[in-house]
């Protein structure tokens, strides 16, 4: 993928004036008992020490680490992975473009959370906005709540990133006990399973391939499932007994 970063210098400038603090090629420790400003990072790492406070973090090569029960008010990587452990809440939105998202038990994302070709891993998590992805993977698990349903979007023509990852169709695996109170919206089709054990809304342009058990069995090839295959639109409210 390609990044453009312009005049660093003067960007460096306007985020001081602003109160941010600015790294471009070193890992960044937020160490609790200190509320934090915003965070700008290029290339390093950036990690939140449990129970601190901070407030936007913005990413594009590095990783962003929060620790348990720390606070931020929103997350955004570009190439860098988003690891959220226990108990972190989030005020705003979560975002990432190729890095995966994982979010650990008990977290709390206030806004939406997106990626175009990255994965997401929940588990008993409440988000209070939505979650949308172009070609990523989402496992959803235990006891997550998605307020706002799931929107599997299409590509963005000025984002430019892999165009065979791009392309991908999306997978959602939803699991038992999972709730999606809003509607499950696909605009080009793509892969959704969902357990017998959860509750879902309405869907659209997608058809759902209900499972027993703790997991559904994914077939062979399906990681590398492509735009071409029909779409289909049902309204789905209950699985099938």
């Amino acid at each position: 993928m390609m990044i453009r970063v312009i005049r660093p210098v003067v960007l460096l400038s306007v985020l001081t004036l602003a109160g941010c603090s600015f790294h471009m090629d070193r890992a960044t420790t937020l160490n609790s008992g200190v509320l934090h400003g915003s965070v700008y990072s290029v290339d390093g790492n950036v990690r939140v020490a449990p129970s601190a406070h901070v407030r936007k973090i913005s990413v594009v090569d590095g990783d962003i680490v929060l620790g348990s029960w720390a606070r931020t008010t929103g997350l955004r990587s570009v190439d860098g992975h988003i690891d959220l452990d226990k108990g972190v809440i989030c005020t705003g939105n979560v975002k990432s473009v190729t890095g995966r998202i994982r979010v650990a038990d008990g977290v709390r994302i206030e806004g939406d959370v997106r990626t175009l070709t990255g994965t997401i891993d929940a588990n008993s998590t409440y988000i209070g906005g939505q979650l949308e992805t172009v070609a990523g993977r989402v496992r959803l698990s235990g006891a997550t709540r998605i307020a706002k349903g799931i929107l599997l979007a299409m590509p963005d023509p000025s984002v430019t990133v892999n165009d065979h990852e791009e392309q991908r169709l999306p997978i959602i695996v939803i699991g038992p006990g999972v709730v999606v109170a809003g509607p499950i919206m696909a605009m080009r089709g793509g892969v959704l399973k969902v357990s017998r054990q959860a509750k879902i809304g309405a869907v659209h342009g997608i058809s759902v391939q209900w499972f027993d058990g703790a997991a559904p069995a994914l077939k062979e090839g399906l990681a590398d499932a492509h735009v071409g295959s029909l779409t289909h639109q049902q309204r789905v409210v209950s699985p099938p007994r």
